[in-house]
């Protein structure tokens, strides 16, 4: 699976909903409904949304304009047409919706003028570990360190490297002590823990 189509398709379940809308949706709704969705998201909504008939058809439609939007600025380069297709397919468009749908929204022009708060930062694509013990090794050989001393060296000057790789294609290099590398995956487990409980909320189903 490509980056993009994988940034494209994470969170697979907020489409259930969509999915059961868009077979019904018809190639000559697809431009109009994204024009109106564009004009919503940047904030000037054209009075023609108040008077549709098919508002389940064109909230389908929004939420895939609005979510493609957003995870345009996390990309480095225009939006890949297959790559774009294949997610639009997976949500049960008909193949020529799709086409139809892609070929819009791989158009830079109707990215110009979305707000900032539709933008969202790169996420990672790939996370790589090593342990890097060349300096601690260096300093038990130095101070001639018995077999407690070297413990203590090895735990205070070992480190973790962590390789990341973005959607942008960035990468960055973070070197980390054991502490504070124990101190992260504390950090990332409570967050998941909480993440977890706050997607069971009723609230928050549906969004």
């Amino acid at each position: 699976m490509s980056q993009q189509l994988e940034l494209l398709t994470e969170s697979s379940s907020q489409w259930i909903s969509v999915s059961y809308i868009t077979p019904e949706i018809q190639m000559k709704e697809i431009k109009p409904f994204v024009a109106l969705a564009v004009k919503e998201l940047e904030g000037k909504p054209d009075s023609r949304i108040s008077n549709l008939m098919n508002v389940n058809k064109f909230a389908a439609v929004r939420a895939v304009v609005r979510h493609v939007s957003r995870h345009r600025s996390a990309i480095k380069g225009p939006w890949n047409k297959s790559d774009l297709q294949a997610f639009l397919e997976s949500l049960r468009f008909s193949a020529d919706c799709a086409h139809e749908l892609s070929s819009l929204l791989c158009s830079d022009l109707i990215y110009e003028n979305m707000p900032k708060h539709l933008t969202v930062k790169p996420s990672i694509v790939s996370l790589k570990w090593k342990i890097d013990v060349s300096l601690s090794q260096s300093n038990i050989s130095s101070e001639d360190a018995d077999r407690e001393q070297a413990k203590r060296i090895m735990y205070r000057d070992t480190k973790v490297i962590l390789l990341f790789k973005l959607t942008d294609g960035q990468t960055h290099t973070c070197r980390l002590s054991v502490s504070k590398f124990h101190e992260l995956r504390y950090v990332i487990a409570s967050a998941l823990k909480y993440m977890i409980v706050l997607e069971k909320r009723k609230c928050m189903r549906g969004l």
